[in-house]
């Protein structure tokens, strides 16, 4: 008869082997699956790097068709000099036809100005929705003097629920 300690050994291995089997296995589909997600990655990766090197392509295309006849037709849509009062009293009138409330309103003049123009920035503090605020945005389109918004922040307001609040700074221009 077979010894039952050489039995009860073997069988301790196979379960031992077994264990070691399927941890690696788990292992190693785990490593295959992480492979595939990084081969993933760096695929959205170069397409992403190719889309931002497509778009500072176009940028510098853009910077280098820039000539004075441009510089002549931007002055055109400048005014002469700065007024600060005609600024404030038509972003009111556009907030108020798109049911903004202006909290606060702060302009000075930007130190980044170069050339033949000067830069007012203009920090508006507002609340709303987020359909008066597009429709804010839309009339500043169509706004005659030229504005660039470059920040909007919003969060909502604690003091009224269902409304916003609004950060938003823009640059006008002016000549010198």
């Amino acid at each position: 008869m077979i010894d039952s300690r050489k039995i009860f050994g073997a069988f301790i291995i196979a379960i031992a082997l077994f264990f070691i089997w399927s941890t690696v296995i788990g292992s190693w589909q785990e490593v295959s699956a992480l492979r595939a997600a990084v081969t993933e990655r760096e695929g959205l990766l170069s397409q992403r790097q190719d889309i931002l090197a497509k778009v500072s392509s176009a940028y510098a295309d853009y910077q280098s068709k820039l000539n004075q006849q441009d510089s002549q037709k931007f002055a055109g849509l400048v005014p002469v000099h700065k007024d600060m009062a005609e600024l404030v009293s038509a972003t009111q009138d556009i907030a108020d036809n798109s049911g903004i409330a202006i909290r606060e309103v702060q302009i000075g003049e930007s130190k980044d100005s170069a050339g033949q123009f000067k830069a007012l920035s203009l920090n508006l503090n507002m609340s709303g929705s987020y359909a008066s605020l597009r429709s804010f945005l839309e009339s500043l389109e169509q706004y005659v003097r030229l504005l660039n918004v470059d920040v909007i922040q919003i969060i909502s307001d604690t003091q009224n629920p269902g409304r916003l609040r609004f950060t938003l700074r823009a640059d006008t221009y002016f000549l010198k």
